[in-house]
């Protein structure tokens, strides 16, 4: 037994070797049909607390596919998706450490704006979170006791925004969240997400405003087809399509796809 104790790798070792670190979310060899159609072929990436990662595509490549199986609305075909080196498959639903925003805000309709915050707060009340904060961060005093119904598609994303950031998570996962919010409130969100991150948690952020997450994001993943084309810091990708220092997150995408057909 004090033999086999010997060959096992120190903590520090798996630190400091990245083959060998075990990182807080790993998507491994993911594969995803609907029905006779591929959406994800052996898409494997990885991502650490303390990050905002960049999930980019073009319509289709699967982007929302993959969030689907990370938020287990859907159940991958094969491979596995892990969290602290779980199976996300075998953590109960109340203990699941990941918030979601999705493309298109779900709301209960016959809940009031307030009503839906004060419904996700009874159910995570040991969330720091409070929503009067939110609320004021957000804009959204005025709407208080409005149904979704009768709100602008800007105020339901807000809101959606706002349920997501009051549940109890370790991971946010956020589907094209900028859609629908004006300049301000985009400010308002990219700062959000930045103080998500600086809380030790990771975030995984897919939109196609590259000229937005260029300026929040750590690292990104660019997906094609359903399969891996990239990923890394910008600085990565720079050195690997040998682009210009200067060079805008658009055109290392474009330069990517296009040299990859």
């Amino acid at each position: 037994m004090l033999y086999f104790l010997k060959l096992l790798p120190s903590k520090k070792a798996c630190e400091d070797d990245p083959m060998m670190k075990i990182h807080f979310f790993e998507c491994e060899n993911i594969s995803y049909s609907y029905g006779d159609v591929k959406a994800l072929e052996h898409l494997s990436f990885f991502a650490s607390r303390g990050e905002i990662v960049g999930l980019i595509g073009e319509n289709g490549a699967g982007k929302t596919t993959i969030i689907k199986n990370i938020v287990r609305f859907l159940k991958p075909d094969q491979g596995v998706i892990r969290l602290d080196g779980i199976d996300v498959q075998q953590i109960r639903p109340e203990m699941y450490p990941v918030s979601y925003i999705p493309d298109v805000p779900v709301f209960y309709e016959e809940l009031s704006l307030l009503e839906h915050l004060q419904f996700i707060k009874s159910i995570f009340p040991e969330n720091r979170a409070s929503i009067e904060e939110l609320l004021t961060r957000f804009d959204m005093r005025e709407h208080l006791n409005k149904v979704p119904s009768a709100l602008s598609r800007g105020t339901q994303q807000k809101l959606s925004i706002a349920m997501s950031l009051l549940r109890r998570f370790e991971m946010l996962v956020a589907d094209e969240p900028f859609t629908g919010l004006d300049p301000s409130q985009i400010s308002v969100l990219k700062n959000t997400l930045l103080e998500v991150k600086k809380d030790g948690k990771l975030v995984l952020l897919s939109s196609h405003l590259l000229d937005v997450v260029e300026n929040i994001c750590d690292r990104y993943v660019i997906i094609k087809s359903g399969t891996l084309l990239a990923e890394g810091t910008r600085e990565v990708l720079l050195a690997k399509e040998n682009l210009a220092q200067d060079s805008s997150m658009e055109t290392i995408y474009l330069n990517l796809v296009n040299h990859h057909v």
